[in-house]
């Protein structure tokens, strides 16, 4: 990469960096806003599809039916459904499976069940590290210390939960769901389904349980042990998080909206802003699970001795660390070492071109807007009155001829 190049990637990564959490602020309120105002239209529409008097059973399937053309608002404006990644269909045995993934070996044996050789050597390691973290648990209770037994009892469960429970649930239920928690829902499902990113992440995540435990009481005395736990974990996080960003924006993207209202220069540059918030999203995210992390640290430090945590300066640094584990993932992801490059993922600054901090609030903002307004003008309190009117009727008009048929053929 040209001196020019390096250039536009630092001042991309430093704008988007601003940009992630308005973009996310701005989302989160605009979505808000909007499920109160579906809210009380449906309770206006059921309200009067009852007062009408249609069945129970038969209002609640109609006003459902109502809500979820928000969904379909959503998919119209933003989903990318002709760009959704689909992951290798899996057989699913519901609770069968749920407790088979949760045993030592479990993934293995699901495997070589269904035939299925793709990604066994990271099915073993997903299985390996439940295994060694249950004799570290069986290690400690020959040992009779009752702490690290249940730290380490309460992270296999967490772990087969997750990756058994979790991916079994998100499976099966990945095609009934429209709309962001279709989304949502489908990015954490084709994560989850990348045995070769969840192994890894898993072995990274599980670290805490593994190296601490051996050498408890002297955890806090060994030198460095603590600040290699966190690199490994944030080295996990980062990759969780660099996959599962790349699905969610592969899902959907602002940039549909702006094609589809005539905007080529703020659809370019909501594109060219995906692209670069990848690195800042993953920042965020690692210094957000570090907090959370030290905060779960500072209220196990009032009930054990165990553990020992100054904030003001162990943790800051255990947070940094994390951070650097994060952005050596993300050097390894950039290198597809890891996660197989994408289109649209293998040149961050293509054309040396610049993100432009106002063209892309501009951007969010004028999406945001229009989405409101769609979905503001089918939720009206009066727009629901009149649709429940409407449907009322043609339902009551239905009924009765079914009615008169019904008595004509008895007769």
């Amino acid at each position: 990469m040209d001196r020019e190049g390096v250039c536009v990637g630092i001042h991309n990564f430093f704008v988007s960096l601003v940009l992630v959490p308005i973009f996310i602020f701005k989302f989160i309120i605009t979505w808000l806003t909007t499920n109160s105002i579906v809210n009380k239209a449906s309770e206006k529409f059921n309200e009067k599809m009852l007062k009408m008097g249609l069945a129970e059973d038969k209002t609640k399937t109609l006003t459902r039916e109502y809500t979820c053309i928000k969904d379909y608002i959503f998919e119209g404006f933003l989903k990318r459904k002709d760009k959704i990644q689909k992951s290798n269909p899996r057989r699913t045995g519901g609770v069968q499976n749920i407790l088979i993934k949760m045993l030592p070996g479990g993934q293995v044996f699901l495997r070589i069940k269904n035939g299925d050789a793709k990604d066994v050597k990271s099915a073993i390691t997903l299985d390996a590290t439940k295994t060694i973290i249950l004799l570290v648990a069986v290690a400690r209770a020959l040992k009779r210390d009752i702490y690290w037994v249940a730290v380490c009892v309460t992270s296999y469960f967490l772990y087969s939960l997750l990756f058994g429970f979790a991916s079994e649930l998100i499976t099966k239920h990945q095609d009934t769901s429209k709309g962001l928690l279709g989304s949502i829902i489908g990015t954490i499902g084709d994560a989850l389904s990348d045995t070769k990113v969840i192994a890894i992440v898993s072995l990274a995540l599980s670290s805490h349980a593994i190296l601490a435990a051996p050498f408890v009481p002297l955890y806090h005395v060994i030198p460095g042990l603590d600040f290699v736990e966190h690199y490994i974990s944030g080295f996990g996080i980062g990759l969780f998080a660099v996959k599962a960003y790349r699905i969610f924006v592969g899902y959907i993207s602002y940039s549909k909206a702006l094609t589809i209202f005539g905007s080529a220069k703020l659809s370019h540059q909501i594109s060219l802003f995906e692209m670069s918030a990848e690195l800042p999203f993953l920042c965020y995210s690692s210094i957000f699970v570090g907090l959370v992390w030290e905060g779960l640290e500072e209220i196990a430090e009032k009930f054990t001795p165990r553990v020992v945590n100054v904030l003001l300066w162990n943790g800051v640094a255990d947070i940094l660390v994390g951070l650097l584990g994060a952005l050596t993932a993300y050097m390894f992801v950039l290198h597809s070492f890891i996660i197989k490059k994408q289109e649209g993922f293998s040149n961050l600054n293509q054309k040396n071109s610049k993100v432009t901090l106002k063209d892309v609030r501009r951007a969010s903002d004028r999406v945001l807007t229009h989405m409101k307004g769609a979905i503001c003008s089918v939720y009206s309190e009066i727009t629901a009155e009149k649709i429940s009117k409407a449907v009322g009727t043609h339902q009551l008009n239905h009924q009765k001829e079914a009615n008169l048929k019904k008595e004509l053929f008895l007769k």
